[in-house]
This record gives structure tokens, C-alpha cells and sequence, in this order.
């Protein structure tokens, strides 16, 4: 079996890393919506928002939910990649890894196209719904998701130029960026709870 390098390694634990956390935040996203009965989480002049309100709490579990099945055949497929990295090239455990991540992203990725910028949506409509005073970080979650998604649609519609297109894929696709969208959200919200 072929040794990995550290960059191989690397990448795999990165992955690895980022299901991990979109499948254990995705309930956690959506708590900060519960509040005291006066309107504590920072209401549009306390007019949204009085006591425990459901709505709050039920954007923010569609939205969570959401991007994870929007995002599960990225994240199958990258970690498709890295396991067939370690097999031996040629071997049939490889093609059928390679032949089986065709097919789910063939059927799989439209989702993907069109369940992102609607979720992108429902998280603003969550954020309007929820708005904290306490902490930024949710904002900047939620901008760091708009940037991720343009960058999606601009890959998707092709509406830059060959050599440009490059670059806006290479930082579409960059796990760093998903991380730090993800730890913000994340952290944000729980720091409002």
C-alpha cells in the first residue's frame, strides 16, 4: 500500500473535520433562539420575538439540517477521494470508489446547486427572527455563507472569465473557509445561549 505524505494527511483529516462538526452542529445551531419572555435576544424594538418563539427555532433547524444534506455530497465525495488516495492505483477497491462518487455526485450534486442558495435565504430570514446583541459572530457566519454561495454561483452560471474561474473555484472550495464559516456559527451560538 502506498505511504501517504503529510499533505494527503492532512487533507483527509480536514475533511474528516469538517463532517464531523457539520453533523454534530447542526442541532446546536439552532438554540439560540430561546428567550426569557422579555424579549432578552435582541428584538426589532421588541416588536418579533416575545417569549419562547418557535418560528426562531424552527428557521434555525431547517437552515442547520438543511446545509448539512446540501453539503453531505461534497463531503462524501472529498472523503471518497482521500480513501481512494490510500488504495493501491488500478485496483478495483479504487475504480468502484472513483465509479461509485461519479454517480452520487451526478444525481446528487443538483441538490447541492439548488438547496444552498435557498438555505442561504432561510439563514438571513433566521437571522432577522433572531438577532443577537451579545455576539457578531452569527453575522459574520452568515457572510462568510453569502460569500461561499456567490462564489457557488458564479462557478455554477460561469459568469467570470475562463482564468478568473480558477480562482473563484480554488476559494469555493476551500476548507479553511467552510471551517471558520462553521466554527462562527457555531461559536456564535453559543455564546448567545
Amino acid at each position: 500500500m502506498k505511504a501517504m505524505n503529510g499533505k494527503n494527511r492532512l487533507k483527509i483529516l480536514i475533511v474528516c473535520v469538517l463532517v464531523l462538526i457539520g453533523l454534530l452542529s447542526a442541532v446546536p445551531l439552532c438554540t439560540a433562539d430561546h428567550r426569557d419572555g422579555h424579549g432578552k435576544h435582541g428584538t426589532f424594538g421588541g416588536v418579533w420575538g416575545r417569549g419562547h418563539d418557535k418560528g426562531n427555532e424552527t428557521t434555525g433547524q431547517i437552515v442547520a439540517w438543511g446545509l448539512v444534506a446540501a453539503n453531505l455530497t461534497v463531503a462524501l465525495s472529498l472523503l471518497l477521494k482521500g480513501i481512494r488516495k490510500c488504495l493501491p492505483p488500478g485496483t478495483d477497491a479504487a475504480k468502484s470508489l472513483s465509479r461509485f462518487n461519479s454517480t452520487q455526485k451526478k444525481y446528487l450534486m443538483q441538490f447541492h446547486y439548488v438547496l444552498n442558495p435557498l438555505i442561504l435565504l432561510l439563514a438571513v430570514l433566521h437571522w432577522k427572527l433572531s438577532r443577537c446583541a451579545s455576539t457578531a459572530l452569527p453575522e459574520w457566519g452568515l457572510a462568510a455563507m453569502g460569500a461561499v454561495v456567490f462564489l457557488g454561483l458564479v462557478l455554477k452560471f460561469k459568469l467570470c472569465p475562463g482564468n478568473i474561474l480558477s480562482k473563484v473555484h480554488k476559494a469555493h472550495t476551500q476548507p479553511v473557509l467552510l471551517l471558520v464559516m462553521i466554527s462562527m456559527l457555531v461559536f456564535g451560538h453559543l455564546v448567545m445561549d
